[in-house]
């Protein structure tokens, strides 16, 4: 025990006294740098960091506030290393805290939101394209958390990855050790560069900071402004197959009848890494049995519900086939909630209407990128019950500049009908980082047509949004029509024969000369939908009358929200109740008040 001490110890008097290079310091703007250093062997993963391979590599540090303040340095001091074998990439991180014991560590399940906990986030843009990437998070607890980045859009935890990390709470803070094994990145091999970035949560104090570029409005998933691993020669990813089969049986004994029935069914995956960029998965007899089931909803409307995707083959590189803005306002619903239209929606694959399983025989997918093309292609054979049925979807895009792109979809079948469904769309996106000052600014265009095998000509479908913001200031404002008969069988619409406006404008100050006051909100935001005459149909205006945060990291706020809506007919909802036709006029407010989920 007491040789533990000592060479622990050791380390950290150690690494206390090796300075950061200038280079290797955090920045407001710009790129740092830290170079990955090669070793024989990878150290012993226990989170002590006490290996002394670590010594080999330069730390790097300086983390910078992003909130509650900008461009000031974290109240808490953080390093980091980085090393690399033939087999893995290794990230030590030392978290220094002079409050060891208000340590905030809640979570400890895989995947689960570590938000308003200590935590560490690391970026890995390993193509060097800022767009698209991987990010890991784990807490002092050990709770890991992993996600895919596509451009420069969280893509969700769908993606999985095989690494291993663990955390030790010391007397100084809580160190980090993770390992990266290579097969599971995605990379260039002939690149010694990655765009690499750190981030690191102070629970008890809800303090954030980061390595590169610590504006608020930077989220530590946008790889455009994330800094550089350097120094990465020799990488190699080896074969990229990996095959999974499964065989499921059901024996039923009735001992009364003397009678048995075994059931039987067997299937593969198949998942193939064709370029160091391109990935292509197949699925013979696809076995969902251990998919999440939906979450139970009630529907108070009049407008079909949304159920996400939850099946790991449809999910996995899903931002590939994202179109019109994978977040984008245009085509979200603030009153009647939810999504508004999604041309290709894969739940449609597999699943009928009512949300029963489909058997699909077969389902292929390649998926990735090629230079500046993203290309996402799916076809699956699906049993209809009374014969097989086979749909396509198609995506392909182009990056331009340095954060835009433009695109065209197309999907073709409809896995619940003989009748032939073709859906064709173009949208394009425009991204800064850096606009007005160092605002970001988002704005999405795109079209798409319908074409159905007994109808004739073409449906449309079509929306433009541009979105603006940064610390104290967000404004968005999108248009949004789709047709009577628009009816892409691949995808989702929640309302048809539709035009809707939105604008939102927030105003975000920080109360530096209040110590007990972190910021407020308020602000006006207004949603009008109409028929395609422009007859208005519905309407919602939400008044956020003050939305205080204060340090305990408590929360207060008042909205009211004025609603009109008239539908035409009469409409069922939950338990038969029916709501008759009419004007409808009505008032909400809402006091509401929320504890900060920071504590200890």
């Amino acid at each position: 025990m007491l040789a533990v001490i000592f060479v622990y110890s050791q380390s950290v008097n150690a690494f206390e006294h090796t300075p950061i290079a200038p280079g290797s310091k955090g920045t407001f703007r710009g790129r740092p740098t830290v170079e990955a250093v090669r070793v024989d062997k990878g150290p012993t993963i226990d989170g002590y960091l006490t290996d002394g391979i670590w010594q080999q590599a330069q730390p790097a540090g300086g983390f910078l506030q992003n909130s509650p303040k900008e461009n000031v340095p974290h109240s808490q001091r953080t390093e980091f290393r980085v090393i690399y074998d033939d087999d893995a990439l290794y990230i030590g991180v030392w978290c220094f805290d002079t409050g060891v014991k208000d340590l905030v560590a809640l979570t400890m399940e895989r995947d689960e939101s570590v938000r308003f906990e200590d935590n560490i986030y690391i970026s890995l843009d390993t193509f060097l394209d800022r767009r698209n990437g991987y990010v890991f998070s784990i807490n002092p607890n050990g709770a890991r958390r992993d996600g895919a980045v596509s451009n420069n859009g969280y893509g969700g935890d769908e993606w999985d990855g095989a690494w291993s990390a663990r955390t030790r709470v010391q007397d100084w803070g809580w160190s980090v050790e993770l390992a990266i094994p290579l097969k599971t990145l995605s990379f260039d091999e002939k690149k010694d560069t990655w765009g690499f970035n750190i981030s690191r949560n102070i629970g008890r104090f809800g303090e954030h900071g980061r390595w590169a570029n610590s504006r608020t409005s930077v989220k530590y998933y946008h790889m455009s402004e994330s800094g550089n691993l350097t120094g990465l020669n020799g990488l190699k990813q080896g074969l990229g197959l990996d095959v999974n089969p499964y065989v499921i049986g059901k024996y039923h004994k009735n001992y009364e009848k003397d009678d048995s029935d075994l059931i039987g069914d067997a299937g593969i995956d198949i998942r193939y890494r064709l370029t160091p960029s391109l990935t292509a998965l197949a699925s013979v007899n696809t076995d969902f049995a251990e998919t999440e089931i939906d979450r139970r909803q009630v529907n108070l409307t009049r407008y079909p519900l949304f159920f996400p995707e939850k099946r790991q083959f449809f999910l996995e590189d899903s931002g590939i086939f994202a179109f019109g803005g994978a977040e984008s306002a245009s085509r979200r619903s603030s009153s009647s909630g939810g999504q508004l239209l999604m041309p290709f929606f894969s739940r449609r694959v597999g699943l009928n209407r009512r949300g029963e399983i489909m058997p699909i025989h077969f389902a292929g997918k390649i998926t990735g990128r090629i230079k500046d093309y993203n290309l996402g292609v799916l076809d699956a054979v699906v049993d209809g019950g009374d014969g097989h049925r086979n749909v396509f979807v198609g995506r392909l895009s182009k990056n331009l500049f340095e954060q835009s792109s433009v695109g065209f979809l197309t999907t073709i079948g409809d896995s619940n009908s003989e009748i032939m469904n073709a859906v064709g769309g173009v949208d394009f996106q425009y991204r800064s980082s850096n606009l007005f000052g160092g605002k970001t600014f988002i704005s999405n265009l795109y079209t798409l047509g319908t074409h159905t095998e007994d109808q004739s000509g073409l449906e449309s479908a079509w929306g433009i949004e541009a979105k603006l913001f940064d610390r104290n200031l967000d404004l968005s404002v999108s248009v949004t029509e789709i047709g009577d008969e628009f009816n892409p069988t691949m995808g989702y619409v929640r309302r048809r024969g539709v035009r809707r406006y939105q604008f939102e404008a927030d105003i975000i100050p920080y109360h530096d000369s209040v110590s007990w006051i972190r910021n407020s909100r308020h602000g006006y935001e207004i949603e009008v939908n109409t028929d395609l005459s422009n007859n208005v149909v519905d309407t919602d205006q939400s008044f956020a009358l003050g939305s205080i945060y204060l340090e305990s990291q408590d929360s207060i706020g008042l909205k009211v929200h004025h609603l009109t809506d008239r539908p035409d007919e009469n409409f069922y909802i939950a338990d038969g109740s029916v709501i008759p036709a009419g004007d409808y006029d009505w008032w909400e407010a809402r006091l509401y008040s929320y504890i900060g989920l920071n504590r200890p």
